[in-house]
């Protein structure tokens, strides 16, 4: 299995920061022994080892590009879940061996606004994708929909509260389709009735989506009736 990996190019990367977001997300931050280059919107393939045989997970990288040695992914703690139960155990310092980068989720730098739709952990590849444009100076409409259940279930909202304040260009919505009491001020209801009621041009715009299956069909239809040709939808499915 070993030699396989190495074969397939095979990355090794030591855990430095945990962080629990939600109940049910956490965020890891790795190190590389060498500078890691990836572009945003890609993945990484962790070889997950805890029983044998192991098996193989992938998950979005949350942190821009940086030109350095360290890299983020966030992710669900899914019950029963190999995956995100073996990471969520890992110590610092605790090593791990991965593939990647891999995808071509990638943003297009086409001189469009770009409208990033998003339902929980589906949000990871766009924080990255609206970080690294920015940091480059576009000049597009850059704005993330992003859908939840409850209040507890909200992460990262101070971290798209900054990008916002520093960048007008860059906004984002907060929806929530179960909120648990009064105390959300926020927008309520799934992406898709935020999105039926949003204004948007077809001919100047770029969407991208990321998150499960049945969210994602509903949006694409929703932004079909709308008018958005195949081409100007871009979609990355989350089992």
């Amino acid at each position: 299995m070993l030699l396989i990996l190495q074969t397939m190019g095979a990355k090794t990367a030591k855990v430095i920061e945990t962080k629990n977001l939600t109940e049910d997300v956490i965020e890891i931050t790795f190190e590389t022994p060498e500078i890691f280059e990836f572009k945003a919107g890609q993945f990484v393939t962790i070889r997950i080892e805890d029983q044998i045989p192991p098996c193989f997970r992938a998950y979005s990288i949350k942190s821009a590009p940086n030109n350095s040695n360290t890299f983020k992914l966030c992710l669900k703690i899914v019950e029963g879940g190999r995956g995100s139960n073996w990471l969520n155990k890992l110590k610092i310092d605790d090593q791990i061996m991965f593939i990647g980068p891999s995808g071509k989720f990638l943003f297009k730098e086409n001189g469009k606004d770009a409208l990033f739709i998003a339902t929980g952990t589906g949000l990871t590849p766009f924080t990255s994708m609206a970080e690294d444009q920015l940091n480059k100076g576009y000049k597009g409409k850059l704005e993330i929909l992003f859908g939840l259940r409850h209040i507890k279930s909200i992460f990262y909202q101070d971290e798209l509260d900054k990008l916002a304040l520093e960048n007008q260009n860059f906004s984002h919505t907060i929806t929530l389709s179960r909120p648990e009491d009064d105390s959300w001020q926020g927008s309520t209801g799934r992406v898709t009735s935020v999105l039926e009621k949003m204004d948007l041009d077809p001919n100047n715009t770029e969407i991208y989506i990321c998150g499960l299956k049945e969210m994602i069909d509903e949006v694409i239809k929703t932004l079909k009736n709308k008018g958005f040709s195949d081409e100007s939808i871009n979609e990355e499915k989350y089992d």
